[in-house]
């Protein structure tokens, strides 16, 4: 459903998720966190596991700055970071204002049942 402003913003997380790192980890890692949102997209009318899947794609891209700096830490990767370094966190953040959305459905549909 891309009426909704949340799967507009989870299609941008997955965009932003198939850029390829330096390390395959951190491309797996970040190709994990884009199914996760392109999965939530499409579980639209679960909202309550679309919400889930919203947090569990936060979780795996916080998960990539730990591995990121365990990777620099050991000398696997350079310290100098590319630009393309700051994308999981944008990624994170429109996940997070997607969960937002989905709660704010989820109520408003709650809400709507109370009336009937």
């Amino acid at each position: 459903m891309i009426q909704r402003k949340q799967t507009v913003f989870l299609l941008i997380a997955v965009i932003l998720g198939m850029v390829h790192f330096q390390a395959w980890v951190l491309f797996g890692i970040q190709m994990l966190a884009s199914a996760i949102s392109l999965i939530a997209i499409f579980l639209f009318r679960r909202r309550p596991l679309q919400a889930t899947l919203c947090l569990a794609a936060i979780l795996v891209n916080i998960v990539w700055y730990i591995v990121l700096a365990v990777l620099i830490q050991q000398g696997l990767l350079s310290e100098s970071l590319p630009l393309t370094a700051s994308l999981p966190i944008i990624a994170a953040i429109l996940c997070l204002l997607a969960r937002r959305g989905v709660i704010a459905d989820e109520k408003l549909v709650r809400a709507a049942d109370r009336l009937r």
